[in-house]
């Protein structure tokens, strides 16, 4: 049987899924990307098996959810970084000019600690000193203070495709999973002759479940050698009502990756791929045509007879015991 055109993969595409699968072999000990933490987040890996197994489908990039504390950060005018310069900061100290406080690709649990020792262990935990609530003013040079962020980000994946065939499931599963901001990275695939060029690339995201707050600031140094120093705007109980929601969305997060990854499984299983399409809407999970059920309920009507007729035959045998003898 001959491989319908459409779902030809291209041998680019081929090439460059395994030089990335290559690459996600390295140990942890050893492979670093450009996010905080440096490696594939625990929490994804299955889903990332998955996704690679697939033929015309392989992850570039990905997060499992995450809740992060970030100092934003201020350019200075006329500084110019050399190629060797970016990549020494880039890996270590956040996006832009800023710096994560504190990353977390887990719920933050409680640990344990009394009520005293309690009292301000988010702010220690954050690299922050309590306040007064009260926001600075502007700096010497007319500046605003560089803030503090509190954020919670659901998953965020990016599947490159090998056609704009294989990358509809991957669209249709996003969609359905509760992943409604998904959608393609860029148009150029959409160009006629696209076997050379760029593959596909879908963003499966969510901002539904994004939460941002700004929970302090930097207290400029005139000293730049000077460690900067971090004040609350907010409340210990304020930050842990933010840790109390985040950690319930991140639970939503996992229902909807779990969701993403069945739906993905199922969109892509060798039925569906090979263009077996059924009639009318499609079928919810655990559908079963009129024939399939009646075979299923005959065989479940001869299991519940077997069985009725084997209680009645023991309680007969209790009656049977339970009769006092007549022989002397």
């Amino acid at each position: 049987m001959n491989v319908p055109e459409k779902t030809m993969i291209p041998e680019v595409f081929e090439s460059r899924k395994r030089k990335i699968l290559a690459e996600l072999s390295i140990p942890d000990a050893e492979y670093t990307d450009l996010s905080p933490k440096g490696s594939v987040d625990e929490g994804i890996r299955v889903l990332i098996n998955d996704i690679n197994a697939l033929p015309g489908l392989v992850t570039t990039s990905s997060c499992a959810g995450r809740i992060s504390v970030f100092l934003e950060g201020r350019k200075k005018q006329h500084q110019v970084l050399s190629d060797e310069q970016q990549r020494q900061f880039v890996p270590s100290g956040g996006k832009g000019a800023g710096k994560w406080l504190y990353v977390s690709h887990e719920p933050l649990e409680d640990d344990g600690k009394t009520q005293d020792q309690e009292r301000q262990r988010l702010h220690e935990m954050f690299g922050m000193i309590p306040g007064d609530g009260r926001p600075p003013g502007l700096n010497k040079n007319s500046q605003a203070p560089r803030l503090v962020r509190f954020s919670f980000e659901p998953m965020i994946l990016h599947i490159m495709t090998a056609t704009l065939h294989h990358a509809h499931p991957v669209l249709s599963a996003a969609s359905t999973s509760g992943f409604r901001e998904s959608g393609l990275q860029s148009l150029r695939c959409l160009e006629a002759d696209d076997n050379d060029g760029p593959s596909p690339i879908v963003a499966v995201r969510s901002a539904g479940l994004s939460l941002e707050s700004v929970i302090g600031y930097c207290e400029e140094n005139e000293d730049d050698d000077q460690e900067p120093v971090i004040h609350s705007l907010v409340t210990e109980e304020f930050l842990e009502m933010l840790v109390a929601i985040s950690n319930e969305r991140f639970s939503v997060n996992s229902e909807r990756k779990e969701r993403f990854r069945t739906n993905l499984l199922d969109l892509c299983s060798p039925v569906r791929t090979h263009g077996v399409k059924t009639k009318g809407k499609a079928k919810p999970p655990g559908w079963e045509d009129p024939e399939k059920r009646r075979e299923r309920m005959r065989a479940e009507g001869l299991l519940r007879k077997q069985l009725m007729e084997n209680q009645r035959k023991e309680k007969d045998i209790d009656l049977d015991s339970s009769v006092p003898s007549l022989e002397q």
